[in-house]
């Protein structure tokens, strides 16, 4: 496994100040000891930003080389997604955004070398009668042109376990890592993987262990953290919530895991002042859990 993290634990300005930001977190990140890089297109795909503009290929190309400047390879990124709200309109105007704008990430994620865009499934409007069919039916059909495309670039898709809150809440297609592998195992295309949630499966009532064990060889990539198994998916680094990690490392060894072990915490709460001892802290904490 390789220690690798999220771009958004040094997060800062990627917006308005996109390459500075990017050059100050790899930075960071090398100077703390990461292995890897994985970078979140999610936070930039803005509808009407630069994400489908000449300007996204070169913040792509300043990626890159930074990515071989630092030595830090990029094995896997995070395409864009609806969020809560979004999933529940039915005259949201951007789907046709939200469709190019993961075609051009999963085109950018091979260019920087990368293996696994992750994914979320589609979903549909909350329903409290949730009908799981129906959803499966769904995920398929939006899933389809991105297999397609992730075939030619060489690279795959890893989907994401989702947060089940059950009870009247909204219900995510694969919040059941069961429903997560039959709708993976359903589609059978060797570009299509599992990237396991920690934080997601904490909240869903999962063991993450378990849920490791479950998916086997379909892990292709992980989002590490924690939280206290609650209604917020805080992504706070592990240790800090209720999860097991000496029971999530020791299940990745079992399975045969060689991908990234990569982070997905929030920046957001720390002051900037020690936002490169966090960073530092991290990679530290990273290391242990290695050692495990």
């Amino acid at each position: 496994m390789f220690l690798s993290t999220s771009n958004i634990l040094f997060e800062d300005d990627y917006i308005n100040d996109t390459e500075a930001a990017f050059s100050r977190c790899f930075s960071a990140l090398s100077e703390a000891g990461f292995e890897r890089v994985d970078i979140n297109f999610w936070g930039l795909a803005k509808p009407y930003g630069w994400m489908l503009t000449d300007r996204f290929e070169k913040v792509i190309s300043h990626i890159g080389e930074l990515s071989e400047k630092y030595r830090l390879p990029i094995h896997q990124t995070h395409g864009n997604t609806y969020t809560g709200k979004q999933w529940d309109d039915p005259d949201y105007p951007y789907h046709g955004f939200m469709v190019e704008s993961n075609l051009k990430i999963i085109k950018a994620t091979a260019a920087l070398g990368g293996s696994w865009v992750v994914m979320h499934p589609m979903n549909l409007p909350h329903d409290p009668l949730y009908d799981p069919k129906r959803a499966k039916e769904a995920a398929i059909k939006a899933l389809a042109p991105y297999i397609e495309e992730a075939r030619k670039c060489g690279v795959g898709i890893a989907v994401e376990n989702m947060v089940d809150f059950r009870g009247n809440r909204r219900r995510y297609c694969g919040g059941d890592i069961y429903e997560l592998i039959d709708l993976v195992d359903t589609i059978n295309d060797p570009s299509l993987g599992i990237c396991l949630d920690t934080g997601h499966a904490n909240i869903s009532g999962a063991d993450p262990a378990e849920a490791i064990r479950a998916v086997g060889k379909r892990l292709k990539a992980t989002h590490i953290n924690d939280n206290h198994a609650a209604d917020r998916d805080e992504h706070i680094l592990p240790y800090f919530g209720t999860v097991d990690w000496q029971s999530t490392v020791k299940a990745l060894k079992e399975i045969g895991y060689e991908g990234d072990f990569a982070y997905e915490v929030a920046f957001d709460g720390c002051p900037r002042e020690v936002g490169r001892e966090f960073v530092e802290y991290s990679a530290r904490l990273g290391r242990y859990l290695l050692s495990l």
